[in-house]
């Protein structure tokens, strides 16, 4: 099966909603996901695209920098998987930092490092597993919420996570 990328996300069908929606005045939400786990994957890009949301959908982290460099937008929100080929999502939030200040963040995974990641990345987290309903009360909240303080994020690496080679 082909690697599927989502590249193309933004040139397709919330692109032209996206346009449509600007004419009117109204924006809305551009969000990034990188998750290299495709049910997840797909699962949080359906769910936030019912909320409205333009999803940008990338399989790792190395993928999601290059959509967010190919996206001429504002981005709204990345939320990435903490551990991921190729490119780790504290490596991914790092390097957004620096190409996008200000940028939110939201963090994911299934390992207990909640506490890492807020205090060392100063990102949100969301612990895996997780419904719909919690994704987006958490993605309304931080998108709802002021900008946070801008700390770039050059921490350790959490226990257990695994780094590309």
């Amino acid at each position: 099966m082909p690697k599927r990328s989502g590249v193309n996300d933004a040139r397709t069908e919330p692109a032209i909603a996206r346009s449509a929606l600007l004419s009117l005045g109204v924006r809305r939400s551009v969000i990034l996901v990188a998750e290299d786990e495709a049910v997840i994957r797909e699962l949080i890009t359906l769910v936030l695209r019912r909320d409205g949301h333009v999803v940008l959908s990338a399989d790792d982290g190395e993928e999601g920098l290059e959509l967010s460099r190919k996206y001429p937008g504002k981005i709204d929100l990345v939320i990435t998987d903490v551990n991921m080929p190729r490119m780790n999502g504290i490596d991914l939030y790092g390097q957004l930092m620096k190409e996008r200040p200000g940028i939110k963040v939201l963090v994911m995974s299934g390992m207990d490092i909640g506490k890492i990641v807020t205090q060392k990345a100063n990102a949100l987290f969301l612990p895996k597993p997780f419904n719909g309903e919690t994704l987006k009360a958490k993605v309304c909240k931080i998108l709802a919420a002021a900008p946070r303080p801008e700390i770039h994020p050059e921490i350790s690496e959490p226990p257990g996570m695994r780094r590309p080679d």
